[in-house]
């Protein structure tokens, strides 16, 4: 059953990330940017957060934080451990 669960959280990060997108884009409106998400083989959390299209390194670094948060909120801490391989995760987007 842990392993069910697993990959259900697996496919439930894209989902996820695309809604911290949203959010944050609905708060930023001024901001054009996106997110990519690296996911740990065999982890259910997030290893780190890319903002894409955000110049200004304190606005992006404010921009991650809150995406951080949120997604932590919605149940994917993010954890990035040292030598250990990463995959992208793209967000589901809506339409």
């Amino acid at each position: 059953m842990h392993d069910t669960n697993r990959i259900h959280d697996r496919r439930a990060l894209p989902d996820a990330l695309g809604q911290a997108e949203s959010e944050l884009k609905a708060a930023h409106p001024q901001l054009n940017f996106h997110f990519v998400g690296q996911a740990h083989y065999g982890e259910t959390g997030l290893a780190f957060i890319e903002v894409v299209g955000v110049d200004d390194p304190i606005v992006c670094g404010q921009i991650r934080k809150k995406a951080n948060a949120r997604l932590e909120q919605l149940g994917f801490p993010i954890d990035l451990k040292e030598g250990k391989d990463v995959f992208h995760i793209v967000p589901t987007r809506q339409a």
